[in-house]
């Protein structure tokens, strides 16, 4: 009985060493990557797209409607996205209430926060249509507390309003407010097709209160353009750190 345990044993230990050395000689000292060690989610970027699906979105720019320009634009945008970034896609106004309150908290994570979400995404956009109100401090309010926790490593949020807050509470102050509580957070807003100054301040007193940036992007070409540049913007800075350091 021994001797047939100690037999298994020795054909299990040759059996090890043979794979291991099979495994070296074929991919010498390659190691799968640790993906969740401290070091490699710092390098990460976290970016949470937050479309306005308020009812102003049926509105048309060159016969299109806005709600189908950003659709289209996002997954177009999103097809060529770096595999080091990842993405997440929340919307607001997607629903509508006779009850104001109800329709101030129609604002829900379409999908979460992660890698090679797009083919999801735009299984999501497919199904959105504009019907309610503007809840954009809520919508900023629920991203910070669910949306980006646990997340480790570089966040951002690429806001896309056609319009002002339409619910309670004041977008630039909840920014503020962000920045006070020393919550690291960078918010970009894509203002498409805006029309009034009052919803241009109040959107981009949000970008730069949180060091992001503001875009106001007229055309299907102009909002790919700063989605892109959103979406991107830390290769940009790596670029011209580079160039700088190169001479050029």
């Amino acid at each position: 009985m021994f001797n047939r345990i100690y037999k298994i044993f020795l054909i299990a230990l040759i059996m090890t060493i043979s794979t291991n050395i099979a495994f070296s000689q074929n991919y010498g000292n390659y190691r799968p990557p640790l993906m969740n060690t401290p070091s490699y989610a710092s390098n990460r970027e976290n970016v949470l797209i937050i479309l306005d699906s308020s009812y102003s979105m049926n509105d048309k720019i060159n016969g299109e409607r806005k709600i189908d320009i950003a659709k289209r634009v996002i997954n177009q945008v999103l097809s060529n996205l770096s595999p080091n970034i990842r993405v997440g896609l929340r919307v607001y106004g997607h629903k509508s209430s006779f009850l104001g309150i109800n329709s101030c908290r129609a604002s829900e994570l379409k999908v979460p926060i992660g890698e090679g979400t797009q083919r999801f995404i735009s299984n999501q956009l497919l199904k959105i249509q504009p019907e309610g109100w503007t809840p954009i401090s809520y919508s900023l309010a629920q991203a910070v507390d669910y949306d980006f926790n646990g997340v480790l490593g570089k966040k951002r949020i690429i806001l896309v309003s056609d319009g002002m807050e339409t619910c309670d509470g004041s977008p630039c102050d909840f920014a503020i407010n962000l920045v006070r509580k020393g919550i690291e957070l960078k918010i970009d807003v894509i203002g498409f097709d805006l029309t009034e100054e009052m919803a241009k301040s109040q959107l981009k007193c949000v970008a730069l209160a949180t060091k992001g940036k503001f875009y106001t992007a007229n055309s299907a070409g102009e909002l790919a353009k700063y989605l892109n540049n959103s979406l991107n913007s830390s290769k940009e800075v790596q670029g011209r750190i580079m160039n700088k350091y190169l001479g050029n």
